[in-house]
């Protein structure tokens, strides 16, 4: 395959870009000769018909290995036609390009220096947008703290701004309005809240998730997970408790020994005990008798038979009985009982 460039015979034609900007600006005029690519096509398809039809339809036994090298060469060889064509469409297209790559080169060098300076101005442009903008923040941020109140301090206004209010199309009057209907919200939903889970143990919690979201679901949501979780803690540290151990049955009581009731007279010692104990109980002291009371001349020994008495009934008789200037001992048990241990 050949490829020829004819030029001759043909005069240059001019072609003539125009950038439109100042009167005095520069245009770009660009010289260049067509250019025509010749080949010979219609030989190199005759023949490569020619050579494909005898492979058309061809098939191979490729259960022999003879019969698999011969299908390999044949598609080997194939395969070197077309790329003996792609070869040499390469290289024409290589040379043909080399006046225009280096033509692109050139005009993006010089269009870099417009860039330059244009890039220079849209910086002003961009950073005087970002100051229009940041003086409407600014008023929609006093416009917040002014008709939010209380929730002011605890909401940024952060939190409820959106990009779209600075746009020059969405307008100011626009964006407090906006605004405001988001603070409205956010009061109705923290009323809401209060009125409904006011007092509850994780009201706070809900609370908190409401003014970082803005969402009173997400609140509830908030407070119920939280209600879960703490019931779940408290499921398990109850299954991890032992087992109370059960309580030991009381002991019985020891009976009560037998004890002297008191000392029944002013002032002396007590009787030598004789016999079993009748319990525990305190000294019991006379009270004090007038001075004017008649004493008897002579105290004789005495037995008092009681039939039945309870502890509490034997002190309270021996403290009537020290009162009036009498000491003894109670013996518990009949007459014969006690006589019988008194005589051992």
């Amino acid at each position: 395959m050949s490829s020829e460039t004819e030029n001759a015979g043909k005069e240059a034609e001019k072609v003539v870009a125009e950038v439109i900007e100042e009167q005095e600006a520069p245009s770009l005029i660009v010289t260049y000769a067509p250019s025509t690519i010749e080949a010979n096509f219609d030989a190199i398809e005759k023949r490569v018909r020619k050579t494909v039809e005898l492979y058309k339809g061809a098939t191979y036994d490729l259960t022999k290995a003879d019969k698999i090298k011969e299908a390999k060469n044949d598609r080997t060889y194939l395969n070197g036609l077309k790329n003996e064509i792609e070869e040499r469409r390469k290289a024409v297209k290589r040379e043909y390009n080399k006046p225009l790559a280096a033509f692109e080169k050139r005009c993006k060098e010089i269009t870099a220096i417009i860039d330059d300076a244009a890039d220079g101005i849209k910086a002003q442009i961009d950073q005087a947008e970002e100051d229009r903008k940041a003086r409407a923040k600014a008023k929609l941020e006093e416009h917040y703290e002014t008709f939010a109140g209380l929730l002011a301090p605890v909401v940024p206004y952060e939190r409820f701004h959106e990009k779209q209010w600075l746009n020059k199309n969405f307008g100011e009057v626009k964006a407090k309005k906006a605004l405001e209907a988001k603070v409205s919200k956010l009061a109705g939903d923290w009323e809401t809240l209060k009125s409904q889970f006011g007092g509850e143990p994780y009201y706070e919690e809900a609370e908190r998730e409401l003014f970082a979201t803005l969402d009173l679901g997400a609140a509830i949501t908030s407070a119920r997970k939280a209600a879960e979780e703490a019931a779940r803690i408290a499921e398990l540290k109850a299954a991890m408790e032992p087992e109370p151990e059960p309580e030991p049955e009381p002991e019985p009581e020891p009976e009560p020994e037998q004890a002297p009731v008191g000392n029944w007279y002013p002032g002396g010692s007590p009787m030598q005990e004789i016999g079993e104990r009748i319990g525990p109980a305190p000294v019991l002291r006379p009270a004090p008798r007038p001075a004017a009371a008649p004493q008897p001349s002579a105290a004789t020994p005495c037995v008092m038979v009681i039939d039945s008495a309870t502890t509490e009934q034997m002190q309270s008789i021996g403290r009537f009985a020290g009162s009036i200037g009498v000491s003894g001992v109670f013996k518990r048990g009949t007459l014969q009982q006690v006589y019988e241990r008194t005589i051992r």
